[in-house]
């Protein structure tokens, strides 16, 4: 199969080639990344999607990825992933690994015109999706219902969204950090201020990243992180070495154009809290962090978020958007909300019977996890996955 595999569709005076190679991606960097800018989709641009992409991609999977163009100008791309060879159900995935939020991308208001283009291609590609995974998109996007509707052929697919998770926003409107502030509760100006003194006079220093300090910060970042989950489960941020390498690629290509911020919280030149943020066209993306949880006290975690606020007022950005997840910390910021959800797109044909039987169990059990999250308290969820983990352990052992 050659690098770019030029698909025979057009749709308007759209023109779809189905792109399988990383060279063939790499030719593209300028026009994506100008592309997630227009949108404002930090972790959508190709400096963090290829780093994710070259570093944890597991090495049976293969880009499928569509490029849109209008009179030889990008105007969409539609970036997914397969096993090949494929076994059993063809499962096509967004470019994603260590960051959520990645999305298919077009100028804006051409969303239906690139899903257009883009669905006649896959619909044709080899090998053939059973099932499109469209998986931490926000709620408000179009694009599951446009695939859906765009879809060539008399029978539609069966859209499923399966799960749906909080995801906290700050605006930056007020145009300052003082009168955002200002705008706030007596009670939240004033714990903030204390948190802040209370920090200062245990000698914490609040830091942004360098290029020099860069792998350094990093290494804190994944060890603070993990230390979190210590216990409670795994991260997505596992694996350290390759995480490592992705992290400090991505810092230095972003960090000096503020589109890669790591903020980290240091005492006596230790660091005990970092948190990693991404931007593009003024949206401000919380990626993941950590803290020592010895010097929970001092609330590393809200001081973190609200250092990293303060420079998004004098960077001039438009919103901060504090990830998936409806953590106490994170609500005491917000003003918004702008919910994330999980999708699949179960395409027509002989196959869809089996791949809905398929999918069932997952879909069930992914409804019945958030289901729980939602009504159990810490310790009530510690004990259900306690237990779960000796019925998976008893289930090995029989």
């Amino acid at each position: 199969m050659s690098g770019l595999e030029r698909a025979a569709r057009e749709s308007g005076q759209l023109d779809a080639e189905l792109l399988t190679d990383d060279a063939a991606l790499d030719a593209l960097t300028a026009e994506w990344d100008a592309l997630a800018v227009a949108m404002r989709m930090p972790l959508a641009a190709p400096g963090w999607v290829l780093a994710e992409w070259r570093n944890l991609r597991a090495p049976e999977t293969v880009p499928r990825v569509v490029a849109v163009r209008e009179k030889g100008a990008l105007v969409g791309l539609v970036p997914f992933c397969t096993e090949q060879p494929p076994r059993g159900r063809v499962d096509y995935r967004l470019l994603t690994g260590a960051t959520p939020e990645i999305s298919p991308l077009a100028v804006p208001g051409r969303e239906w015109e690139v899903a257009a283009a883009a669905a006649g291609v896959l619909a044709e590609a080899t090998p053939r999706p059973d099932a499109i995974a469209l998986e931490g998109m926000p709620v408000a996007t179009q694009w599951p219902t446009a695939l859906r509707l765009q879809w060539p052929g008399r029978v539609r697919p069966v859209l499923r969204q399966y799960w749906v998770q909080g995801r906290p926003t700050v605006s930056l409107a007020a145009g300052s950090f003082d009168a955002w502030l200002a705008s706030k509760s007596s009670n939240f100006r004033g714990q903030m201020r204390r948190m802040r003194r209370d920090f200062a006079r245990a000698g914490g220093i609040s830091r942004a990243a360098t290029q020099e300090t860069l792998a350094d910060d990093v290494a804190s970042f994944l060890r603070l992180h993990l230390g979190r989950w210590e216990g409670r489960g795994s991260s997505s941020l596992s694996d350290v070495a390759s995480q490592q390498e992705l992290f400090v690629q991505v810092g230095r290509e972003l960090l000096d154009s503020g589109r890669f911020r790591l903020r980290v919280l240091e005492l006596d030149g230790e660091p005990i809290s970092a948190q990693l943020f991404g931007e593009a066209g003024g949206e401000v993306v919380y990626c993941n962090g950590g803290w020592d949880e010895r010097h929970a006290r001092l609330r590393p975690a809200m001081l973190g978020i609200l250092d990293a606020l303060e420079e998004c007022f004098e960077r001039g950005d438009q919103r901060l958007n504090l990830g998936p997840g409806e953590q106490p910390y994170k609500l005491r910021f917000a003003d918004g909300s702008d919910p994330v959800a999980w999708s699949l797109l179960l395409l027509p044909g002989r196959r869809l019977p089996l791949t809905l039987a398929r999918v069932a169990p997952m879909v069930a059990s992914r409804e019945l996890r958030d289901f729980a999250k939602r009504v159990l308290d810490d310790e009530q969820s510690d004990r259900l996955r306690d237990l779960r983990r000796r019925i998976s352990r008893a289930s090995s052992d029989a």
